[in-house]
């Protein structure tokens, strides 16, 4: 992938796919490459080991369906997990920022929401990712997005 974010025509024949001088155009303005956050869900370790040599990740919880906040210590033991995954990196690769993206739906009373979001970035979080919970009313709905989006971003 870092070769076809160059913008330059790649040749490659791997063992499940080909490419003849395919060009991703336009080339991205991020150098080397975009930031490369892996998803999986923890606590399942592959995908975090993966994600460790990248930019971030974006763990789903087994523990917290779509549009409820992980656990806390959860998420703290995730980004132990990441951490350790990332000491053994060399130096390069170990001392550039990661990202732990976590979500879930924030309270309505955006007054609320440091309760919810201070423990998560406390524990390591470093971005929120707002969802609407898949058993909601809602969720199919235009009108509760439009709304949540008035609200603003929630604050730790």
């Amino acid at each position: 992938m870092q070769r076809y974010w160059t913008g330059e025509p790649v040749t490659f024949h791997g063992r499940h796919f080909h490419a003849e001088g395919a060009a991703l155009l336009p080339a991205t303005v991020q150098r080397p490459r975009p930031p490369v956050w892996v998803a999986g869900f923890w606590p399942r370790r592959p995908p975090m080991r993966r994600a460790a040599r990248f930019d971030g990740a974006v763990p789903l919880f087994v523990s917290a369906s779509h549009g409820v906040a992980p656990p806390v210590g959860e998420v703290r033991d995730l980004v132990g997990y990441v951490r350790e995954q990332r000491a053994g990196l060399p130096d390069g690769l170990a001392g550039r920022p990661f990202e732990i993206v976590v979500g879930g739906a924030s309270p309505a009373d955006p007054g609320r929401a440091s309760d919810l979001l201070g423990p998560l970035r406390d524990a390591g979080a470093t971005w929120w990712d707002e969802r609407q919970p898949m058993d909601g009313d809602g969720l199919d709905r235009l009108a509760p997005v439009l709304a949540r989006i008035e609200q603003g971003p929630p604050t730790a």
